[in-house]
């Protein structure tokens, strides 16, 4: 069953010197319920753009986004962002534990949301953190109370926007297993925007090969990798190698 659809989406900008720019021309994919998609193009395509889209943060000029069945027009309940700069999501004048609790203590009153929010900071790995600002942890336990406050919501979609690209090497192959190790847990849908090849096939079951603008789809990948997988032996199984040469081969050939 499909959980995220993208009907024909156009998206176009305006443009002072001419006719409006178009960005997006007629994507059509979709995202199945429970499955882990990552979408990979050249620098600039509109990958973020194609997630804002369906995360109903950026209208669409014309085509349809529907989660669950229905049309979104706006940031649907069932869908969480996680934006790719951890800095700006966070508000720097709460603690740990309230920023993750912002998301739902709206909704069950302030009290509940923190004793939830210690609920999910244990889920990342950060209990006993809730009392410190943001300010005061590293790049990647920043981005872990990011996803925190994601799941705070109980969405059952996380759409990602290059989560993991600001934090160093080592860090990255940590949160690649906290994403996974929740996906599992909490039989999520996920779509991962991301511009590294390697972490597209770790983590997907599908790839969405992105063109140059105006963006469309070029093709869909299954990555056909057994899981739980391994952040090591998993990159050397020859399935992992075959496809990234076939997508490093794709993604530097649309440069030439």
């Amino acid at each position: 069953m499909d959980f995220l659809e993208l009907d024909s989406v156009t998206k176009e900008f305006p443009n002072r010197s001419g006719p409006p720019a178009r960005i997006m021309d007629r994507v059509s994919l979709s995202v199945r319920e429970g499955e882990f998609m990552a979408v990979l193009g050249p620098s600039g395509c509109g990958k973020s753009t194609l997630l804002q889209m369906a995360a109903g943060l950026l209208p669409v000029t014309s085509g349809e986004v529907r989660i669950a069945g229905r049309r979104v027009t706006a940031p649907p309940p069932e869908a969480v962002y996680v934006f790719q700069q951890y800095t700006r999501s966070l508000l720097p004048w709460r603690t740990v534990r309230d920023n993750v609790a912002f998301a739902v203590e709206h909704r069950i009153g302030r009290r509940r949301a923190r004793d939830a929010a210690e609920t999910q900071l244990g889920q990342v790995g950060l209990a006993g953190f809730g009392d410190h600002f943001p300010w005061q942890l590293s790049g990647g336990m920043q981005q872990r109370v990011a996803i925190a406050r994601a799941l705070a919501a109980e969405p059952a979609m996380l759409l990602m926007d290059e989560p993991f690209s600001a934090v160093d090497a080592l860090t990255r192959l940590d949160l690649q297993a906290l994403i996974l190790d929740i996906w599992t847990q909490r039989k999520l849908t996920v779509m991962l925007v991301t511009h590294d090849v390697d972490e597209a096939i770790y983590l997907a079951d599908r790839i969405a090969m992105l063109t140059q603008h105006p963006t469309g789809v070029s093709r869909m990948v299954e990555v056909g990798l057994p899981r739980p997988r391994d952040p090591i032996t998993t990159r050397e199984a020859p399935r992992f190698l075959e496809l990234r040469h076939d997508l490093l081969d794709t993604l530097l050939a649309r440069h030439v």
